[in-house]
């Protein structure tokens, strides 16, 4: 009996940190070159859990094999930072640092224009919050101006938005009086030049400003990765799942496996051209954005770099950006130079959009780095 449960131990340890170890792999293998490794960053966190558990179960039992999820758990440690930070560098205020500048990025789901939160008023709470942080950069994603509405014209947008004012804005497509959906970058600096960046075949697309904070000039990148494009018929196939699935569940599952590799791939292209973009700036750099995948995936390896992320110097737990029927995940992100530093990382978990806003503040110029 006791050899049994040994060998049924081993089986189960050795699994759980095979598996974890391989789920590392999306980091490294581009999606598209073996898609299905694209699926493995959504389950490392519990990948990793689990073999923490199996740490302290091996522990209490005073076995050797306790040494199988130890050594899975350091070789993806640095992974794991990614995922989650128990306490990260504070600073008490501004005044303490040397050339302090606050970020925020935000996709607000076109400031709900549609009314997807089904909460009331909810593009003046959007507003409101902003305006009330009053970061002085704000990279926004899925900006939206329409002339259908009054609260969305351009012009009411600039009213609302006066504090700042230099601004960037590049539209998809452009629509009658300068309308549309795309980005923008607005800064109480100012912006001495500036581009976008497209891809082909895709709604998405990505900014960068040029911005002199104090005589340092910073170029600032904003952007907005591929998205999958659920629907709810996708989530309500996911929803409904269950041991014995009917036809429609099954071409529902076929869909959605369709939708995520066409995303994994375009989202891989895409951050491969922009970390080029970034790699040769003339200026360091602040990246923000929306870049729709995990903190351990190919996508954020490629566009991290060698660049520092603003949650890992400064963010508490988890981190999770998504608000949706989905479990959250982290997809939102800011980026910086390495010789800067970020400090008082911040996700703020207000329902307005199906994404978090996040804010740091940044150091331009550290007293170790001077």
């Amino acid at each position: 009996m006791n050899k049994l449960f040994y060998s049924i131990s081993l089986l189960i340890v050795l699994l759980a940190a095979l598996a974890l170890l391989a789920s590392m792999g999306t980091a490294y293998l581009s999606p598209a070159k073996l898609h299905i490794f694209a699926f493995a960053g959504f389950v490392f966190p519990a990948l990793w859990l689990i073999n923490l558990f199996l740490i302290v179960w091996l522990l209490f039992r005073k076995s050797w094999l306790i040494l199988i999820p130890a050594i899975a758990l350091a070789l993806t440690y640095s992974h794991w930072t990614n995922v989650f930070q128990l306490k990260g560098r504070q600073a008490d205020s501004n005044a303490s640092l040397q050339q302090p500048v606050t970020v925020m990025s935000y996709n607000t789901r076109m400031f709900d224009f549609y009314d997807h939160s089904g909460l009331p008023e909810t593009p003046k709470k959007i507003f409101d919050f902003v305006l009330g942080q009053s970061p002085d950069i704000i990279c926004f994603q899925e900006y939206f101006t329409s002339l259908r509405r009054d609260e969305y014209t351009p012009n009411a947008m600039a009213a609302k938005f006066r504090a700042y004012q230099h601004k960037r804005i590049e539209y998809l497509q452009t629509h009658k009086g300068n309308t549309g959906y795309g980005l923008a970058i607005f800064s109480k600096y100012p912006i001495i030049d500036g581009g976008a960046i497209r891809f082909e075949h895709s709604r998405n697309l990505a900014i960068y400003s040029d911005i002199d904070v104090k005589g340092i000039v910073v170029r600032v990148f904003n952007t907005h990765l591929e998205s999958i494009g659920f629907q709810d018929d996708d989530l309500n196939v996911l929803d409904s799942l269950d041991f014995i699935m009917s036809e429609s569940q099954k071409q529902g599952l076929i869909n959605i496996s369709t939708k995520l590799t066409r995303a994994f791939n375009m989202r891989s292209n895409q951050a491969e051209a922009l970390a080029l973009h970034i790699s040769n700036s003339p200026y360091p750099v602040i990246v923000c954005g929306d870049f729709n995948d995990t903190p351990v995936s190919y996508v954020y390896r490629t566009m991290r770099g060698p660049l520092k992320d603003a949650f890992r110097e400064s963010g508490s737990g988890f981190g999770g950006t998504y608000n949706g029927r989905l479990p959250s995940y982290r997809i939102d992100y800011v980026f910086h130079a390495p010789e800067f530093k970020s400090y008082n990382f911040e996700t703020f978990p207000i329902k307005y959009s199906d994404h978090y806003p996040i804010m740091t503040t940044i150091d331009l110029q550290p007293k170790n780095n001077r």
